[in-house]
């Protein structure tokens, strides 16, 4: 790991910094602290972070604590975790008071204590705290330790009781030499403390306002003052009796060889939050309660006496707490945040078949003969979904089915008639609008499913997953359109002759060509007369010639050559000029015979005379024509006499006649 830890810092030049949190990550959320710098890469391992876990070290030592799923270290092979540290400790100064009993013996004009003479002294003491309760709870509990040291300055009045015993001998002040010494405490106890959490800054969720109680028991080394007066000019007349520095004593208290007792400390206090570094200061009252044994000498009757009493006091003053925190590189294995990257198996069933792009065939009684019949009692379709992601975190889906009628309305959207969001099931139930009586509904269905993660680093939604089907009114077969034959019984064209402005024609009757109109003219066609003599010309149509408006297009190009071998015949001279005959229209008589259709036998429609654009062979006009006007058509025209060439005397060999001759 610290390899890669290398390779990272090479890769920031600038310093990379490693993740950080106030706490492995639980289920609660933490505030992350501001306040704590920001680690470089390249010291983890070193220093203060020689003390790195592995994974299973961790894990037998917080067993209890979640495994880290952070996604924003993903690609993090290791967390920097800060919390405070279970260890606090703190010191309390303040003045020192010995209680004797009441508030009057002790503060009173009148002292109790007129032995030791203890008044006002100071208190140092110093605690060791360690919490078995997490920093986050506002309520702790702690086992602790308070040691220290007190003591209790000798009121000046002792001053005056031995001046009285001394004169009570018939000795001045002045002969008497006085030896003082403070009393003296030292301590160290142990006991519970509790903390009660009453605000929580907002910027550094470590820096707190809090209420400290303890309780501490132990040992107290009690070491009681000493007061002696003595007259050192005396020292050699009673030589027999005790002397204090080589001369006689008056008086004198002296600490006891019994040194040690039990006793108990009591605390309260309050403290507040100052800088950045889990730094405390606040007002503490302190109280005690112990024994004190010591010893009293009267040089009068020469008798030494022992006394044990109770020894008790409080103060009062600042205090300081401070706070640690703790620092762990714990290793972890890379957490993959969800990609959603594997759709939902979508399945719809019906009647235990699969109804994936499949079309259904809707049965009622229109077509109830012809379809096979209907389980009136088959369920509903059943639509259903697995999960493909492998080990999804929080999954769930969204389904839904669409239908569109099987008749749509301009302007209007797909319905969505069943939808299941954001949830666990695998299923979405039909609705019963939709089916009944074993069938479904005419129309086409589609149904959409997609997944959905949920993660701390955000979430994700897979691709679509679709299926389609559909049901079908089936269509009955429409009856088979019947057919009409064209059959072309006559056919005349008619063209400018280009000498004159009358209109000529030729009729193509019956095999044979017939002018008519222009007698002097004869023309001889042989493509479609030929094929009008050898065989019939003849179409069949779904739409009889009344609702015709072109032709079909081998008649029309059939018409188109014919009038191309008109109009490309050999030209005479008129005027100085030479000109050709221009075809103007035909004309063409067809008899319609309705074909045998639905089960009906043929059937005569009728005839028609028929005028025929020569431009874009579409019929202009249409008469129907009864028996006597079709047979007095399709007769043969009466042969014409030809008139005699008049031949006039000094022509220059013009003919005033002319006719075309072309093969």
């Amino acid at each position: 790991m610290l390899a890669g830890l290398v390779l990272l810092s090479f890769a920031a030049p600038f310093g990379t910094q490693a993740q950080q949190a106030d706490t492995v990550r639980t289920n609660t959320p933490t505030t992350t602290n501001q306040s704590y710098p920001r680690e470089n890469i390249y010291r983890l391992g070193k220093g203060v972070y020689t003390d790195t876990l592995r994974r299973d070290e961790f894990k037998a030592q917080a067993s209890d604590v979640a495994e880290l799923d952070d996604c924003d270290t993903t690609f993090q092979t290791f967390v920097l975790v800060r919390r405070l540290s279970p260890w606090r400790v703190g010191l309390y100064a303040g003045p020192n008071f010995a209680y004797c009993g009441t508030w009057e013996n002790t503060f009173g004009p009148t002292k109790r204590d007129n032995t030791l003479y203890n008044g006002a002294g100071f208190n140092v003491t110093a605690t060791v705290q360690y919490f078995f309760t997490p920093a986050t709870r506002r309520l702790r509990f702690a086992l602790g330790s308070a040691f220290g040291y007190q003591n209790y300055i000798t009121r000046n009045i002792y001053r005056d009781y031995l001046y009285g015993l001394a004169a009570a001998q018939g000795v001045n002040r002045d002969q008497v030499t006085i030896r003082q010494r403070a009393s003296e405490d030292m301590f160290l106890t142990v006991g519970p403390a509790i903390t009660f959490t009453l605000a929580r800054s907002r910027k550094n969720p470590d820096a707190t306002t809090f209420i400290e109680a303890g309780a501490y028991g132990g040992l107290f080394r009690t070491e009681a003052a000493t007061i002696s007066a003595f007259i050192p000019s005396q020292g050699g007349i009673i030589s027999s009796g005790p002397l204090v520095e080589g001369g006689r004593l008056i008086r004198t208290v002296n600490p006891s060889s019994n040194l040690y007792h039990l006793g108990a400390i009591g605390n309260l206090a309050i403290f507040f939050p100052i800088g950045r570094n889990n730094w405390n200061i606040g007002i503490q009252g302190q109280g005690f309660i112990t024994k004190l044994n010591y010893l009293i000498v009267n040089g009068q009757q020469d008798v030494l006496y022992e006394f044990k009493r109770t020894h008790g006091g409080f103060s009062a003053g600042l205090a300081v707490r401070k706070g640690f925190v703790q620092k762990k590189l714990i290793p972890k294995a890379p957490t993959v945040c969800p990609t959603c990257d594997s759709i939902p198996e979508l399945r719809v069933k019906f009647n235990g078949n699969t109804l994936k792009g499949v079309s259904l065939a809707f049965v009622d009684s229109t077509n109830a003969q012809q379809m096979p019949p209907v389980d009136l009692n088959a369920p509903a379709p059943v639509i259903s979904w697995r999960s493909t992601t492998p080990n999804p975190k929080n999954e769930t889906f969204t389904a839904r089915l669409y239908y569109r009628p099987d008749s749509v309305v301009a302007g209007s959207s797909d319905l969505v008639i069943a939808q299941l969001e954001n949830t666990t099931d695998t299923t979405l139930t039909f609705p019963t609008a939709y089916f009944s009586k074993g069938q479904v509904n005419p129309g086409f269905y589609y149904v959409t499913v997609h997944n959905r993660q949920n993660a701390k680093c955000g979430s994700c939604m897979s691709e679509v997953a679709t299926t389609s089907f559909s049901v079908i009114r089936p269509k009955i077969p429409p009856r088979p359109e019947c057919e009409y034959r064209h059959r072309l019984e006559r056919l005349e064209v008619y063209y400018r002759t280009p000498y004159t402005r009358e209109v000529a024609n030729v009729c193509y009757c019956n095999g044979t060509i017939t002018s008519v109109g222009d007698t002097v003219t004869r023309l001889r066609y042989r493509g479609l007369n030929r094929k009008l003599a050898t065989s019939a010309i003849e179409f069949d149509t779904n739409t009889v010639i009344l609702n015709l408006r072109d032709l079909p297009g081998d008649l029309a190009q059939q018409f188109q050559a014919e009038k191309a071998k008109i109009e490309s015949g050999n030209a005479i001279r008129y005027k100085g000029r030479r000109v050709r005959p221009q075809v103007q229209y035909f004309k063409a008589i067809f008899t319609v015979t309705k074909l045998p259709c639905n089960g009906q036998p043929e059937q005569p429609v009728g005839s028609f005379n028929t005028t025929i654009s020569d431009n874009s062979y579409s019929i202009t006009d249409l008469k129907p024509l009864t028996d006597e006007q079709k047979a007095k058509l399709l007769a043969p025209p009466a042969p014409v006499k030809k008139k005699a060439t008049r031949r006039r005397a000094g022509n220059s060999g013009r003919r005033s006649d002319v006719m075309f001759g072309v093969e």
